[in-house]
């Protein structure tokens, strides 16, 4: 039972202010989340400044042209969102209990991130919803249509515009560095430039075909010509032909944990790669398919605070222009 104490402090806090500081702590930005609740950017601005005034510390930081959670905000988040999610629950007045659910959900992910998440993922599955089945598909290299055909239920990849009808959530960032040989002649080189990097034959992770285009324009941009004589689609392959001492690749920063007596650079021009998941609008109120999706959110903000994953830098919604009824 609630205390006379907890009551009036309820009855005195305006709740509508808790749900904007959980956008505002997803989106990092006051005029993208005054967007995502429909409010203009002074009315957003007045309610971060009551934020700060209900908290009695303040709970974001000015940062480039938007704004970043402090460590209070940060801890803030995870009970804020799991009592959004109950009222949510609430309203709707028909719960959704995932150990009565039953279904098949199919989804898809680069091999590499696969290798520590589905274990993970699988554990929670079987403890919280043992009736649903699993299908994960090795990333195709069109997610949006395997998406929009049914194919796919929900898939992680980068960051790029979606269909109209494909919503997106930001999960992540990484930074990219190059790893070569220890026997490749880059290794010799005192401090190497990124025009050194670029004067050697590369090789292609395509299943990081965005990060690779990125990679792409940065050779246009800075004048260099990239020369990339292997590809492949299998990290394991790839990790085995760079230690045959011809090649470099650009990989994510997790593959220092497995770096496989590989040698690497970081490189300040090297762009970062963000991380999405993925769903079509057809499932944005299948409350299995949301379910899981916050699953492998709720996961993957778990793997990054254990080290297993890149930082998170804040989560986002990308909606449909228009949202079927």
């Amino acid at each position: 039972m609630l205390n006379q104490a907890d009551i009036a402090r309820i009855r005195s806090c305006d709740l509508n202010l808790l749900l904007c500081l959980a956008v505002l702590i997803e989106e990092q930005s006051v005029s993208k989340s005054a967007e995502r609740l429909g409010l203009s950017q002074p009315a957003m601005s007045q309610n971060l400044k009551k934020l700060h005034k209900l908290f009695d510390e303040p709970l974001f930081v000015k940062q480039g042209q938007g704004i970043a959670a402090t460590e209070k905000a940060q801890n803030l988040y995870q009970p804020l969102h799991q009592w959004l999610q109950l009222s949510s629950r609430l309203l709707l007045q028909k719960p959704f209990l995932p150990e009565e659910a039953t279904g098949k959900i199919r989804f898809s992910m680069v091999a590499d991130v696969a290798e520590a998440f589905v274990p993970q993922l699988l554990a929670r599955m079987m403890q919280d919803a043992p009736n649903v089945e699993l299908e994960f598909i090795h990333k195709p290299s069109d997610i949006f249509a395997m998406l929009e055909s049914g194919d796919l239920d929900i898939a992680a990849g980068g960051v790029e515009l979606p269909p109209p009808n494909v919503y997106g959530r930001r999960t992540s960032t990484e930074r990219y560095l190059v790893f070569f040989s220890p026997e490749h002649p880059l290794a010799g080189l005192k401090n190497p430039t990124l025009a050194d990097v670029f004067a050697f034959e590369h090789a292609r992770y395509s299943s990081s075909n965005l990060v690779e285009q990125q990679i792409d324009q940065l050779a246009q941009e800075q004048g260099f010509t990239r020369r990339c004589s292997f590809s492949s689609s299998s990290i394991l392959v790839l990790l085995q032909s760079l230690k045959a001492g011809r090649h470099l690749a650009f990989l994510p920063e997790r593959f220092l944990r497995r770096r496989e007596q590989l040698s690497y650079l970081e490189l300040s021009e090297i762009p970062w790669a963000e991380g999405m998941l993925y769903w079509h609008a057809r499932v944005h109120k299948d409350p299995l398919i949301q379910w899981f999706k916050d699953l492998c959110l709720d996961l993957v903000q778990e793997m990054i605070a254990a080290g297993s994953l890149p930082q998170s830098a804040g989560s986002s919604v990308t909606a449909p222009a228009a949202t079927p009824a």
